[in-house]
């Protein structure tokens, strides 16, 4: 199984991220009850992952070369100054034990009229997780026993986000930016599909133990996801939009302070940290950026 889970083109760049795989994920459904929802969060967890695997994904007439990492993971992000043409889909091809496989889908586009995007997390931010919860017992079982379909929004999100969407001008690009593992990629989809989500590019992260240790800011993967996106997207103003359960705010405030003219607003949905919500009203008070704002549902967000 090849999967892609996200392929786009701007008018810098090409990035594609997907995964080879032995094993297919199951299937969620409507009235799957807890003890089938386990089951299937067991399955996904015990991927059986191809690595070392040669893969050539081909743009038209420009081509790559690349093998799967240990986990499986394959990555493209290029320039596409050297692009002959504009390519329209990603065509990967690859051997998996004698047998030729060839993989075609379309290549998501921004290449014009992108003068803003958004940026936003999904747990606590769009979907209730309590990941602030005693040892987030609360989100183990959302996730692992509460099919993607019984999951809750965060109220009024879904409008607030097709509002966003539409109030900009040209195309404006929507990325679900999440720390969950992509192991759990055709969960958050099914989520935000059967929440009437606006379409978007959605980013995950492997799950290791490198999250067990102490890591700079600028080593967690929601920064640097944040920066690629940032070079993609090169003429592209972003809104950031989070909550104060964790690292969100740290992190947009590291990306703010590094970039300083390419972010126009930050969002943060209040999750009951009141200890964060202290230190962003503390950072507020001398900060020369004023437009963060916390919120209490989306109530009013345009």
């Amino acid at each position: 199984m090849i999967q892609i889970y996200t392929s786009f083109l701007t008018s810098s760049h090409i990035y594609v991220k997907g995964r080879v795989l032995k094993n297919r994920f199951p299937m969620s459904f409507v009235n799957q009850g807890p003890i089938s929802s386990l089951f299937n969060t067991i399955l996904r967890a015990r991927s059986k992952e191809l690595p070392n695997i040669p893969i050539r994904c081909g743009f038209g007439d420009h081509v790559f070369d690349v093998v799967t990492d240990c986990e499986g993971y394959f990555e493209i992000f290029h320039n596409i100054s050297t692009f002959q043409s504009i390519p329209k889909k990603i065509k990967i091809e690859g051997e998996f034990k004698g047998e030729n496989i060839v993989f075609e889908r379309p290549l998501s586009s921004y290449l014009y009229d992108v003068p803003h995007g958004i940026i936003s997390d999904i747990d606590d931010t769009i979907m209730v997780s309590k990941v602030k919860s005693l040892f987030k017992l609360r989100l183990l079982i959302n996730t692992v026993l509460i099919n993607p379909f019984r999951r809750k929004p965060i109220e009024n999100a879904a409008e607030a986000f097709h509002k966003m969407v539409l109030n900009t001008e040209g195309q404006s690009p929507l990325i679900y930016l999440s720390n969950s593992p992509w192991n759990i990629y055709d969960y958050i989809q099914a989520f935000l599909l059967h929440n009437s989500f606006p379409v978007g590019e959605v980013l995950l992260r492997d799950m290791d133990f490198k999250i067990l240790k102490y890591r700079d800011i600028t080593e967690y993967n929601k920064y640097i996801e944040i920066e690629k996106l940032l070079i993609a997207f090169k003429d592209t103003t972003f809104t950031l939009i989070g909550d104060t359960g964790e690292k969100d705010f740290d992190i947009y405030k590291a990306i703010l302070e590094k970039y300083p003219d390419r972010i126009d607003r930050i969002i943060l949905n209040n999750a009951g940290n009141q200890k964060k919500i202290s230190e962003v009203n503390k950072y507020l008070i001398n900060a020369e950026f004023k437009n963060i704002e916390i919120i209490n549902g989306y109530l009013g967000i345009e």
